[in-house]
């Protein structure tokens, strides 16, 4: 979805604004079609290097976003390369690792598929779900687009979020 040579920094940013917003704003935002949008970062979470000498770091299991590495990180002014999302529409649950500077998924869980169905109408649904999932990814990454371009960021939502970060407050 995104240019990682040109643009990948801005997944980077998108995921740590997550886990901010996650933090300090309890975890929701609207989809735009009435519907809300529950997240948290859960078991994953991996650190871009800040130059090219230095080495990835990544936290597992549990809750990573707690630990004292996470916290360190953050306040060295360090972005999520990846991360492990939950997502919660209504009462379907998604989660995969998502890869910053490309957007991409791996280790996708869908909501459970309905035993009722047959084979293709169940392959069907699991399509779908992806496709929402996808698309749920899409509206979270504008709203962040949205925010971060505005002229008002830097002295707003984008001051809030370095406090958060150097302070590593939770509130």
């Amino acid at each position: 979805m995104t240019d990682e040579a040109s643009h990948g920094f801005l997944g980077e940013e998108f995921l740590t604004w997550l886990w901010f917003r996650a933090e300090t704003s309890g975890g929701e935002l609207p989809l735009g079609d009435g519907k809300t949008v529950g997240f948290t970062i859960d078991d994953l979470i991996e650190f871009a290097p800040l130059d090219e000498d230095e080495t990835q770091s990544a936290v597992k299991r549990g809750s990573p976003t707690k630990s004292a590495v996470a916290r360190a990180a953050l306040k060295s002014g360090r972005r999520l390369r990846k991360a492990r999302l939950i997502l919660a529409v209504e009462d379907r649950v998604y989660s995969a690792t998502v890869d910053g500077p490309t957007l991409s998924f791996s280790s996708v869980k869908l909501p459970d598929d309905d035993p009722d169905l047959e084979l293709a109408e169940r392959s069907e649904e699991r399509a779908q779900a992806f496709l929402e999932l996808e698309s749920i990814v899409d509206v979270l990454y504008r709203q962040f687009l949205e925010l971060r371009l505005d002229r008002s960021f830097q002295g707003g939502e984008g001051e809030r979020q370095a406090n958060w970060m150097a302070g590593s407050a939770r509130s």
